[in-house]
């Protein structure tokens, strides 16, 4: 393989070939006194120096947009910069026009970018084509226009060069490091870069660096997916990839160092950069989803509070049941008056309420390992309803089943049968207990997931409460604790489920997606 070499290289190289076409082009059209330069054939020179030159524009073009990558460019350079070197040899006389030195400089040139072997390959294709031109020459123009002493001179440099500055040269080179510091080299720098790359690549932030010039000369796969670019070759401008990360990374570089999260067109992820600079000039980014962070920042901040609601929980739990079973003595107490009785039915129904929000935190912060089991969700659906009726002394047209045969979900029956009781139990209590209907139907998507719809015909959740609706401590009705349809989410996902509330003209609608069996088999 070629020597890895940088983009700064291969423009040196392009300034190289623009000033040997400038040269010849100036003394071939400006000079009246010269007689080499297409001497042998004027209308061939002008079209491989034409042709030479838009190549030449053509990779300064291609190098500017980083594409091919850097190794195709250079493996087609080499191979276009021998090819019309040897015609514009042919068209100026041959070996005998001394146009040969030329070619020996550009064998010098590519041989300090690739290893011996190519080396002395590339030094063997203009032997090879160096000897096509004067066999050619001979067969069309005569004996006395070919010089196969000079050729094979002219061959024999070419090889030379090549083997010089790729064997004794690089092994002088070599010497100069002691040998324990070679040998440590050698072997350190390759198992390093192997690591790094491993490590980087298996990241789960996005890692991005950056040359002087803000091209992009390394990414993981997680920057890739981050910028949706899985298929850009590099080295790219990092403005290909994102104009609003281009802007950010000016902005940082402008002095304005605070962390804001940029939004990337492509995708639409908000991310949030992190930037290092680099002792060679270049810059080190690291992205990171900014929605993870603030989820992560939002668990963190909930975790955090249900063990204080807990602790607080434990502390309230014994005085609020000395005061409950006080109320509830004072209310069978004959000598309390009748407008005495009605406070105490107050302070009671409060009592109640208290307790409630308490049961709810610690069963909230004390939840059971769960259970998965492959359930029959018309079964257990039914008996829901049983006892759901029965308890609350409803009649049949007021919770109606809908199902399908065979749903088989993986999810834990007591967390299931809480989290139907909550909802039922929710969608009364928001309707003041009036008559509502309440439909449970449960099926089975395309996707083999099983699902759960629990419809009623009540007042419905308006559109600007419903983005809030499974925060903690967040209620509409003044009798509620805020924490019911929160602990409905956290059995979902410890379940591995989902809920959510669905938009409806009347009434309201949530749906629960569970694992399936066949999802579970798979």
């Amino acid at each position: 393989m070629p020597i890895q070499v940088d983009a700064q290289v291969m423009r040196l190289f392009s300034q190289y070939r623009l000033f040997l076409l400038t040269a010849l082009a100036v003394v071939y059209y400006l000079s009246s006194t010269q007689s080499i330069l297409g001497q042998r054939d004027a209308l061939l020179f002008e079209v491989a120096h034409l042709g030479y030159a838009v190549a030449a524009l053509g990779f300064i073009y291609l190098q500017k947009r980083g594409w091919p990558s850097i190794t195709t460019r250079q493996y087609l350079q080499n191979y276009l910069d021998i090819a019309f070197l040897c015609v514009m040899m042919y068209a100026c006389g041959g070996v005998q026009s001394g146009f040969g030195i030329l070619l020996i400089i550009t064998i010098a040139l590519l041989s300090q970018l690739n290893t011996a072997r190519y080396a002395l390959f590339f030094a063997a294709l203009a032997c090879v084509l160096v000897l096509m031109e004067e066999l050619l020459a001979k067969l069309l123009l005569g004996s006395a226009a070919a010089d196969f002493e000079r050729t094979a001179f002219l061959g024999s440099m070419l090889l030379l060069v090549a083997w010089l500055l790729c064997v004794p040269l690089r092994k002088l080179s070599a010497k100069q490091l002691p040998a324990a510091t070679a040998e440590r080299a050698a072997l350190n720098v390759k198992q390093i870069a192997i690591l790094n790359e491993e490590i980087i690549r298996e990241l789960d932030s996005g890692v991005l660096v950056l040359d002087s010039g803000h091209q992009v000369q390394l990414i993981n796969d997680t920057a890739r997916d981050l910028l949706a670019c899985e298929f850009t070759p590099l080295p790219v401008h990092i403005g290909r990839l994102s104009t609003t990360l281009l802007e950010s990374i000016n902005a940082a570089k402008r002095g304005d160092t605070d962390a804001q999260a940029i939004t990337v067109e492509s995708t639409g992820l908000a991310l949030l950069p992190r930037y290092i600079a680099l002792s060679s000039g270049g810059m080190l980014i690291k992205l990171d989803d900014h929605a993870q962070i603030r989820k992560q920042y939002q668990q963190l901040k909930l975790a955090s509070l249900g063990r204080l609601s807990a602790s607080i929980a434990h502390e309230i739990r014994n005085p609020l049941g000395a005061i409950s079973h006080a109320v509830q003595l004072l209310q069978e107490s004959e000598s309390i008056a009748g407008d005495d009785q009605e406070l105490l039915a107050i302070a009671r129904t409060h009592t109640h309420r208290i307790n409630r929000i308490v049961e709810d935190v610690l069963q909230l912060s004390n939840r059971k390992q769960v259970s998965n089991e492959a359930i029959d969700l018309s079964h257990v659906v039914s008996d829901f309803r049983s006892r759901f009726i029965t308890e609350n002394r409803l009649d049949d047209t007021d919770l109606t089943v809908a199902t399908e045969p065979n749903v088989i979900a993986i999810f834990d029956p007591d967390h299931l049968d809480q989290v139907l009781w909550n909802l039922c139990t929710n969608s009364r209590l928001h309707n003041n207990h009036q008559n509502i209907k309440i439909t449970i139907s449960c099926w089975q998507s395309q996707q083999g997931t099983a699902v759960l719809d629990i419809v009623d015909d009540g007042i419905g959740i308006p559109d600007l409460n419903r983005e809030q609706l499974f925060e903690p401590f967040y209620s509409t009705h003044h009798n509620g604790s805020g924490l019911g349809l929160y602990i409905i989410r956290e059995l979902c996902d410890l379940n591995k489920a989902s809920i959510e509330c669905i938009p409806r003209s009347e009434g309201a609608h949530f749906q629960i997606t569970l694992n399936s069996a066949q999802q579970l088999a798979a």
